[in-house]
């Protein structure tokens, strides 16, 4: 009965989506528009808004369903069965809903739903125009998606015959971040359709006005952050649970989750343009779609097989589907801009290359330009393969070579960009603005050179770190000093009023303080990174990696396992830092997990034939991560293969979140109304003429 109800669930959710689209259509015939009453236009717009509710109780239902089907062990459902088993731990049962092609699209389809019903019931309370049609797009999408699940990748799908347990999860998917990454990953990339709707919204109403930018700029918002946390939160994964010493490889589904990151970024710069001087109508168009096609074109990675990772779903046909989705998708999307490319033609046009405009269009084409390079090293292996029959493989150099100098010519527009004025600056203006970060800056150059070993790239990197830190910094200081002068406001209340009226400038820079801490990480992960060739090691032996020496204590086996686990082997290691002191009290615990299958028999111990998994053991202070793997182990001498890394500064990547997290929030706060020096609204635009003229970057306080 519970498969049947499902699947019945989803084909109901797919007729709710049909009827939401076409009583949204309903509601714009001409004929319609203007009529009152029981058919008329307001009424058409009530049943599309009830509609969406429909749709997103049934999908729930569907995914309750699914769930509880985990939860109870019901084998007759094939999906279960084979992502499940009885010994399995009550939150990998919960996390086997999405660790398979079915069920994450069911909670795909779920997020979709989600963000539906949020649109339609804000737009419905704040009266937007936009709203209706740009859920009917969601709609759209969550039909596919829906349908998917419905015809093609039916997690109800019964077994001829139920066995008496599960296969059980993929080991390397029992891991705490299997239950966070992927729903926060979904979310991100579900929520790059929101502003493609909105934008699809605004072709067909002619409507590109200060609305349009304030709702798909706070979409694009809580997209990106979402996207940020989810990749990250792959890093950590990968990082916590491959045991390969590293967070990041340049897989091809890694790189499918970047490229819509990097235009998404492209366009929470290219909107500042248009907010604020009617810029680049038809960029920011094509910059939402872009996105959007890139988040498809990632699923289809992801979901079709044509490429090779660990984090990509089994060869299977419904990549056909996708990318002729993606193809609709593209000639619609193409279509609908030329038949409204006159209204999305601007007047207004970037006056010269030497200000925050040119400064912001340098940042977007070098973010293309990025996204560009990821795509082509992502696809190239696939295409060779395709039309010379052999398959080329792009290693990490290529991405690496590629993406260092653009990246480092980004991280310097992240502190200069802000730092230039408006329409117009001189090189006199500019050298005032810039003086005190780069002078400094390049004050402490001999010193992080000679702290990076002579090395020329990772002090580059490092220097303009520093520049970015001290021009940001530099921004504030002179905010709130400026604020203390005029109003007399403490120090607290200073920062406060500052970042309140204008949250999008203040929440920008916090962000950008988070790229430059981002880069320091990854600066020093990259290039200062030790690695030792695994080593066997018998009992007291003792091996050295950097400033630590690490004594091996023996086999070890816990006295109690989770009920998942067969059997586990831990190899404890003591750390001694350069003076022979201990570091910690409690041995580092490098394992390999044995685990429980349909086939195992009893009081017999694990085989080759066993999944396993190691689990690696990492020390981490802001300094250095101690990264130890056990690659094998011998209970006759009683000896452990250890292979052992040192990771500078890593830690910096993950402290980077918080900023990223925390100035986009802010960024998304609506501003105050009024200036907070008390000026008048024509004393600012007297200011902002005279800063055009003569190039002058005064301290801005407009919301």
């Amino acid at each position: 009965m519970l498969p049947q109800l499902g699947h019945w669930l989803v084909l109901l959710a797919l007729g709710a989506c049909l009827l939401n689209i076409g009583a949204t259509m309903a509601a714009y015939l001409p004929r319609v528009r203007s009529r009152k009453g029981k058919w008329g236009h307001d009424a058409w717009l009530e049943v599309a808004h009830n509609s969406v509710f429909v749709v997103w109780a049934f999908v729930l239902g569907a995914s309750v369903l699914l769930i509880t089907a985990f939860l109870t062990d019901n084998f007759a459902l094939n999906y279960v069965a084979q992502n499940s088993s009885r010994a399995q731990a009550l939150p990998f049962k919960i996390s086997g809903m999405w660790s398979g092609q079915s069920g994450s699209l069911l909670l795909w389809t779920f997020v979709l739903a989600s963000f539906a019903l949020v649109m339609s019931r804000g737009g419905r309370k704040s009266g937007q125009i936009l709203t209706p049609a740009a859920v009917s797009v969601v709609s759209a999408t969550t039909l596919f998606f829906g349908g998917l699940v419905a015809f093609v990748a039916n997690p109800f799908m019964l077994n001829a015959q139920i066995p008496q347990d599960g296969l059980g999860m993929n080991p390397l998917l029992q891991n705490y971040w299997m239950q966070i990454h992927p729903p926060t990953l979904y979310i991100g990339y579900v929520g790059c359709t929101v502003p493609f709707a909105f934008a699809v919204s605004a072709l067909l109403h002619r409507k590109f006005d200060h609305e349009w930018v304030a709702v798909i700029r706070r979409w694009v918002l809580f997209t990106w952050v979402i996207l940020t946390l989810g990749i990250v939160m792959g890093g950590v994964w990968a990082y916590e649970t491959l045991g390969w010493g590293g967070y990041w490889a340049w897989d091809p589904v890694e790189n499918a989750s970047l490229m819509p990151w990097l235009s998404a970024t492209a366009f929470l710069h290219s909107i500042m343009l248009q907010a604020r001087r009617g810029l680049l109508k038809n960029w920011n168009i094509a910059l939402v779609t872009l996105t959007f096609l890139l988040s498809i074109f990632g699923t289809f990675l992801t979901r079709s097989g044509v490429v090779q990772s660990v984090h990509s779903f089994a060869e299977s046909s419904i990549g056909g589907y996708f990318l002729s989705f993606l193809g609709v998708i593209f000639v619609f999307s193409l279509a609908l801009i030329f038949w409204r490319r006159d209204e999305l033609h601007s007047e207004a046009t970037v006056e010269s290359g030497l200000s925050r405009e040119g400064a912001f269009m340098l940042n977007n084409w070098l973010l293309l330009g990025s996204t560009v390079a990821v795509l082509w090293g992502t696809v190239y292996p696939t295409l060779s393969e395709a039309i010379g029959g052999q398959r080329v493989v792009v290693g990490q150099d290529y991405f690496n070579n590629v993406m260092a100098p653009l990246g480092l010519m980004l991280l310097a527009l992240t502190g200069a960009a802000p730092l230039l004025a408006w329409r117009r600056a001189t090189p006199q203006s500019v050298w005032k603005a810039l003086k005190f970060p780069l002078l400094w800056a390049l004050a402490f150059a001999p010193l992080l050179w000679f702290l990076a070993d002579y090395r020329t790239g990772a002090a580059t990197s490092f220097v303009i770190s520093l520049f970015v830190f001290l021009a940001i910094g530099n921004e504030f200081y002179r905010g709130i000093k400026t604020l203390r002068a005029k109003r007399g406001d403490g120090l607290f209340d200073a920062t406060a009023n500052l970042v309140t009226f204008n949250p999008a400038r203040y929440g920008g820079y916090i962000v950008h303080l988070g790229v430059a801490t981002m880069f320091i990480g990854i600066t020093g992960s990259s290039l200062f990174n030790i690695e030792l060739e695994p080593v066997t090691l018998k009992k007291g032996e003792t091996l050295k990696i950097g400033e630590y020496t690490l004594k091996y204590d023996g086999l070890a086996r816990p006295k109690e396992l989770e009920p998942h686990l067969r059997d586990q082997v831990v190899a404890p290691i003591h750390v001694f830092d350069q003076f022979n002191k201990q570091l910690t009290v409690a041995p580092l615990d490098p394992r390999i997990d044995f685990f429980r299958s349909v086939n195992d028999q009893p009081n017999t111990p694990p085989d080759e034939n066993t999944q396993q998994a190691r689990r690696p053991s990492i020390r981490m202070t802001p300094a250095n991560d101690l990264y130890l793997v056990m690659d094998g182990f011998d209970t006759k001498d009683n000896s452990a293969t250890i292979k052992a890394y040192l990771n500078p500064m890593v830690f910096w990547i993950w402290l980077s979140q918080i900023f990223f997290v925390l100035g986009t929030v802010i960024a998304m706060i609506p501003a105050k109304r009024g200036r907070l020096d008390g000026g008048t609204g024509a004393a600012a635009k007297k200011t902002e003429e005279r800063a055009a003229k003569t190039g002058e970057k005064k301290v801005e306080f407009v919301a």
